[in-house]
Formats: C-alpha cells, structure tokens, sequence
C-alpha cells in the first residue's frame, strides 16, 4: 500500500487551504498508484504471462468517498497473488499427487500443443501461455494415448506419439511408415525463473510518491 501523508504545523496548513492540499495529497498518491499498476501490468505482459494476470493487479484509492485527509491511500493488489509471488520469487513448481509437470518439446510447440486452444463460446477467452501443455489435444491428434518412456534414472519422462498425425510435415515418414515424435518432458518439479521484480517497482513508486508530496509543500 502507498501512503500519503502531510505532516507539520496543521493549523498553518489549515489557513493554506485544507481543501486545495488534500485534493493534491489525493491526486499525488493517484499518481504514485497508477504508476505502480502500470509498470507491474507491463511487466507481467513482457514476461508473457497472459493477459490474465495481467489484468489481475488492481487498483484502489482510499478513502473511497469524496471526503477530503491528509492521509491518503492507494492499494495496489494482486487478484492472483500465489502466481505473482512464483514469478516474482523464481519458485520451485512441484506437481500435486505424485504427478507430472508436461514441458513441451520443440516438436509440441511447432504443432501448436504448447497451449490450450480458445474456447469457441468465449469471445474473452485467449490461449494458455505455453508452460501449459495441451496433452489430450496431442492424443486426439495422434489418434491415440502417447506413449510413456522412462529417461535417466526414472526422474523424468517422456511422451512419445506413435504414428503419423493428419496434416502435419513433422509426422511425415514416408510411404505408411509410422514414426516416433518425442513431445512432452515430464519432470516432477522445475524451477521457476524470476520473471517480476515487484520491489523494485514498488520503490519506484515510493520514490515518485515522495516527490510529488515535496512539490506540494514547496520544499
């Protein structure tokens, strides 16, 4: 949360014009604020996280109603902040239940498997970004369940497609000849890279914040 706060002798602030100065306390907190949204909006949009999470920092300004304090607010949130947090701290993602996580191979990418195709009844809806693999498109595609293979020391794994996908150059092995593409790794957890720095927009805005708060007292 960004503050604003007047401080000094009230009663000379008072005979300045408690009205005119609340209103610019107001408006440099406003400021500040709309600053901090923006810039961790278009960090979330340059990291590719989806519009999503991009919309999901919010914004509002306190107190709510039109009267007038020295002492301002601005509250700017995440209505996704387990995600933000993962992102801006680098966690390690590790799948629930003894599961896997599907990573897509160059393959997966190239036929469009990296992400989840938009819903035809949604005008809102967008494709997944690509830490979402589409598996059960890659089995209808297939025509069938990948194949499952063991690598290393069972640590990881892949799924493999057995045969030709219709229409695709990457299934082309000749005349009826059916070939094996590798298209997920499965791993049990990987590392997150630090995709945000929260921080340091936060003290960007901070610093704004005291600026705009010295030009309103002159000093």
């Amino acid at each position: 949360m960004i503050v604003g706060r007047i401080t000094g002798d009230l009663k000379e602030l008072v005979n300045a014009g408690f009205d005119e100065i609340a209103d610019a306390a107001r408006a440099a907190v406003r400021s500040a604020s709309e600053a901090l949204q923006t810039e961790l909006r278009r960090q979330t949009r340059a990291a590719g996280l989806g519009t999503g999470l991009e919309k999901a920092w919010r914004l509002e300004l306190y107190p709510k109603t039109g009267r007038r304090t020295l002492r301002p607010a601005g509250l700017v949130f995440s209505k996704a902040t387990r995600l933000h947090d993962a992102f801006d701290n680098g966690e390690t993602i590790t799948a629930r239940g003894s599961k896997w996580l599907a990573i897509p191979l160059p393959a997966a990418k190239e036929l469009g498997l990296d992400k989840s195709p938009q819903r035809p009844d949604s005008r809102r809806a967008s494709p997944m970004p690509a830490k979402w693999s589409n598996v059960a498109a890659a089995e209808a595609r297939f025509g069938g369940d990948l194949r499952f293979v063991p690598i290393g020391n069972g640590a990881r794994a892949l799924l493999v497609a057995d045969g030709k996908a219709r229409g695709d150059r990457l299934a082309r092995g000749g005349a009826g000849r059916a070939i094996s593409i590798p298209l997920f790794l499965l791993v049990r957890k990987v590392r997150g890279r630090k995709l945000l720095d929260i921080g340091a927009a936060t003290r960007a805005a901070e610093t704004q914040l005291a600026s705009n708060l010295s030009n309103i007292l002159g000093r």
